[in-house]
């Protein structure tokens, strides 16, 4: 009943719910690539488009909540966010700019594909991926900057050393937030056009593995 309980809430909250949906998207996605059924595969991959679909219409009133966040943040000197670490300032300055860009853009392109406004939604669609892959980046150099302080900090003598357990728990929570970021940046990779890289070279299962692995980390953290 507790596990029970803990999924209505998760349902009940918004990021909680979210994270629900994709997770069952991205499901659908890997399974409907996985199966030799053709029909199942296209019911399961229509699923899949529908729910992105709820998570884009839900997303279009996310820029007020991510206003909040950089402005609570300001330029991390504010006391509740008093940031001592520049290059880590730094990072958390730019991810709070090309996130917060990130809604509006995808905006546009949605108002554009479905019709509102005459103009091509093509380019806002990839300015808008462009600009959560930029966000992805800049969390995977933010990650690998955190783990060598950790190590740096094991590292030193005297009182400001980490102990075992607190450095096993911190690199613990960044293993996951790396390969979390590491699997969406994965997809946006295979969505972009053209023929560098992995560019549209990826099958379904692989997509949805990826979705599903990044969902289930984001669940994880939720949930703590």
């Amino acid at each position: 009943m507790a596990s029970f309980g803990n999924v209505v809430k998760l349902l009940e909250s918004y990021r909680g719910r979210d994270k629900i949906i994709r997770t069952t998207s991205f499901a659908s996605v890997m399974v409907g690539g996985l199966t030799s059924n053709s029909q199942l595969s296209q019911r399961l991959m229509k699923i899949s488009m529908e729910l992105n679909g709820c998570r884009m219409i839900l997303r279009l009133f996310d820029d007020l909540s991510m206003l909040a966040v950089s402005m609570g943040y300001g330029l991390g000197k504010k006391a509740i966010w008093r940031e001592n670490d520049t290059i880590q300032r730094i990072f958390k300055l730019m991810s709070n700019f090309v996130n917060q860009m990130f809604f509006p853009i995808e905006h546009i392109a949605w108002a554009a594909d479905k019709g509102l406004i005459s103009i091509s939604s093509a380019p806002w669609a990839l300015a808008s991926l462009c600009t959560w892959i930029s966000s992805l980046l800049i969390n995977i150099m933010s990650i690998i900057w955190r783990v060598v302080k950790l190590f740096k900090q094991r590292s030193q003598r005297g009182s400001s050393k980490l102990d075992s357990k607190t450095f096993k728990s911190s690199l613990k929570t960044e293993a996951l937030n790396f390969v979390e970021n590491a699997s969406n940046l994965g997809m946006a990779v295979h969505w972009l056009p053209g023929q560098q890289l992995w560019c549209g070279r990826l099958s379904p299962a692989v997509v949805g593995a990826l979705g599903v692995t990044s969902s289930a980390i984001g669940l994880i953290k939720l949930t703590r």
